[in-house]
């Protein structure tokens, strides 16, 4: 396993199961013999709880998001900065080895 694992969040647990739970309503609710008015009026409810029960959780995502986000950006950003460093120490020792070989060549 890689290092720094650490599972899912008891929220990303929560919200998996709401989210499943909602997709499962709304099948049966779709699938089940009553009229159009009916269902979508259970739909429209069932919508209404979804947003209520998930608003915390949605809000804690985003934060939880924001901060992955900018952790992201400062990795790239120290990675870069070696390949970069790497990068310049590359041509310049291929550029030093060329003048090496340029003056051997030309004794």
């Amino acid at each position: 396993m890689a290092e720094g694992y650490r599972g899912f969040s008891g929220s990303a647990v929560v919200l998996s199961f709401i989210f499943g739970g909602v997709v499962g309503a709304a099948l049966a609710i779709l699938y089940a013999p009553m009229e159009g008015d009916q269902a979508r009026r259970k739909i429209k409810n069932l919508t209404e709880e979804v947003k209520e029960k998930s608003g915390p959780l949605s809000e804690e995502w985003k934060e939880k998001a924001a901060i992955f986000i900018e952790k992201g950006k400062e990795f790239v950003e120290q990675k870069r900065g070696i390949l970069s460093s790497a990068f310049d120490a590359g041509k310049a020792a291929m550029r030093k080895e060329k003048e090496e070989l340029i003056k051997t060549e030309g004794a």
